[in-house]
């Protein structure tokens, strides 16, 4: 995996975290709190989930094709990480949603609340920074000074001037991903 994936796929995940809340609160305001909402609605404002959790899975399953050298090992196991850790907390928040609506009697039950004539129950999405993160933010620090390094040791050329950026850009803009995706949670 290259720091051009590592860059992509942290744009991905960036991307992704940033559409799902609107999505959950569309979920919540069109679909479960109105009574008067329909199956096409319903299926509507579940699609536009969907759609945000394809974001997801579409690039653990690209980052998981990916074929990485033995340099690239450590940083594609990392990014694997972070999408099934942010995958697996939507999922199980998805699997408590749908048990509270189907079975509410049941779910009020597991948590031990007393029943009453006007009970809300309240099924919270808490996201957390993945234990990946860490490591991938150091991984990124790491290239980033091996980059310097070799720079600052290298014979200096005049580069030709081009609208790519070079690998110094690359790697800044995976630790920009890195520290906003860290913001979010935090």
């Amino acid at each position: 995996m290259t720091i051009d994936d590592l860059s992509r796929h942290m744009g991905v995940i960036q991307l992704a975290l940033t559409h799902l809340l609107p999505r959950l609160q569309d979920l919540m305001t069109n679909a479960i709190c109105n009574k008067g909402a329909g199956a096409v609605e319903v299926g509507r404002t579940a699609g536009r989930l969907e759609q945000v959790l394809s974001e997801f899975v579409d690039g653990y399953l690209d980052a998981k094709a990916s074929h990485a050298g033995p340099d690239g090992r450590v940083a594609r196991t990392l990014i694997l990480g972070v999408y099934r850790h942010h995958i697996r907390e939507i999922c199980d928040w998805l699997d408590e949603l749908v048990e509270a609506i189907t079975h509410p009697a049941s779910a009020i039950q597991k948590r031990g609340i007393a029943m009453s004539a006007n009970l809300e129950l309240t099924v919270v999405l808490n996201m957390t920074i993945p234990q990946e993160m860490a490591k991938l933010h150091a991984l990124v620090k790491k290239l980033l000074y091996l980059t310097e390094t070799i720079n600052e040791t290298a014979p200096r050329f005049e580069q030709p001037n081009t609208s790519e950026p070079g690998i110094l850009g690359r790697i800044g803009a995976l630790s920009f991903g890195i520290g906003v995706t860290d913001a979010v949670f935090g």
